[in-house]
């Protein structure tokens, strides 16, 4: 167990859910460290932008802990644990009870390909409308999931757009314009947000329910789906 908490390095995101109220309620935060068997610590969430959470938190407050560990595997890791205190100096933490359990489970299974498919990849708001959009190319991809990269706004020839700020959780749509003239559209989560100085790469996560729309991808694009089943079996 505290072996998946040793992977993740200091100021690595991580999302916290406050478990009992009768709305979502979730917010992204830093990881600060960790007090083996006794805290795992955070920063508490910006006031900016989750202002009316951090009234919730308090001593107590039953949690959900989600993070992503980028090792060889990529694996998300999930556990339950309650607010054990909250400290003000020298900075605003969050310290959380030790967890008496981490599930854990691998987001890219099967076997990946090597790709460049043009797409569009828009970031939703928690009403499902587009708050913002980017083309990019998709780089690999396998059953569950994908890699994407695009050019930095800034380090582009129209340097007019602003730059998208992403963060792992978020939901995105990717469109894929196949040259069969038929449109692929999937449903994903980003999980992994590496931004260098000229690009930026995500990688994503597929969502459930849309295997009709993965096949389209694989053949219609990349490779028939029933010779990858039959190269993983």
């Amino acid at each position: 167990m505290a072996a998946k908490i040793k992977q993740l390095t200091v100021g690595q995101k991580v999302e916290i859910q406050i478990s009992g109220l009768n709305v979502p309620a979730r917010f992204q935060t830093e990881f600060i460290g960790a007090v083996l068997g006794r805290w795992f610590i955070v920063n508490m969430p910006d006031s900016r932008r989750y202002g009316e959470l951090r009234e919730h938190l308090y001593e107590g407050v039953p949690i959900i802990v989600r993070f992503v560990l980028e090792n060889e595997n990529g694996e998300i890791c999930a556990f339950r644990s309650d607010i054990d205190f909250v400290v003000a100096h020298p900075t605003k933490m969050l310290f959380l009870d030790w967890p008496k359990q981490v599930e854990s489970r691998v987001i890219r299974q099967g076997r990946r390909f090597d790709a460049y498919l043009p797409c569009k990849v828009s970031r939703l708001s928690e009403d499902n409308s587009v708050d913002a959009s980017v083309e990019a190319i998709i780089l690999d991809v396998s059953e569950t999931g994908c890699k994407l990269q695009y050019v930095n706004a800034e380090a582009a020839a129209d340097d007019t757009a602003s730059p998208i700020k992403w963060e792992t959780g978020q939901r995105v749509n990717i469109t894929v314009n196949q040259k069969s003239g038929n449109t692929v559209e999937l449903g994903s989560i980003v999980r992994q947000v590496k931004a260098a100085e000229t690009e930026t790469t995500l990688g994503v996560q597929f969502n459930s329910q849309q295997k009709e729309a993965i096949n389209s991808l694989f053949s219609g694009s990349l490779v028939d789906i029933d010779a990858l089943s039959r190269s993983q079996s």
